[in-house]
């Protein structure tokens, strides 16, 4: 069955059992619209200090670091990729740096997102207080498509 009400879905993945759950709704919605499948994962540096307040041979490790990161996280959906594609799902990744709910906005608007599928809450500690994650909470307030929260 195709629908052109969906033809691009997107599930923000961090690895989190909220976002695994999302990414399995992710993919049944996909199979049942002929969807192609966006899996995104934002990474957050910003708690890191500066560059200009570390030591030149700091930077340089903090680079190694935050380039191992991208890798691994990379690395971790093309093997998602790898198994949706199997599946048959039409996926595509994406991996990127910032502030996860204005990264995922960006995504929507700029790849054209029919609806999101997103787990309530992802791996950082706050959003273990709040009954809905900041960012599921963001992205179902301001972005211009339909939102699935997956608890």
């Amino acid at each position: 069955m195709t629908n052109d009400t969906y033809r691009s879905l997107l599930v923000p993945y961090d690895g989190s059992v909220f976002s695994q759950r999302a990414l399995v709704r992710a993919k049944d919605l996909a199979k049942s619209f002929g969807s192609v499948l966006t899996i995104a994962s934002i990474v957050d540096i910003s708690s890191v200090p500066s560059p200009g307040l570390i030591r030149s041979g700091e930077r340089k490790a903090l680079e190694r670091i935050r380039q191992s990161v991208m890798q691994s996280v990379r690395g971790a959906l093309e093997k998602i990729q790898k198994g949706c594609i199997e599946e048959g799902i039409k996926t595509k990744i994406l991996v990127m740096e910032g502030s996860a709910a204005a990264s995922l906005l960006k995504i929507i608007s700029e790849n054209k997102i029919d609806m999101v599928i997103i787990g309530s809450r992802g791996l950082s500690g706050i959003s273990r207080v709040k009954a809905l994650g900041s960012v599921s909470r963001k992205i179902s307030e301001v972005a211009d498509c339909p939102v699935m929260i997956i608890r």
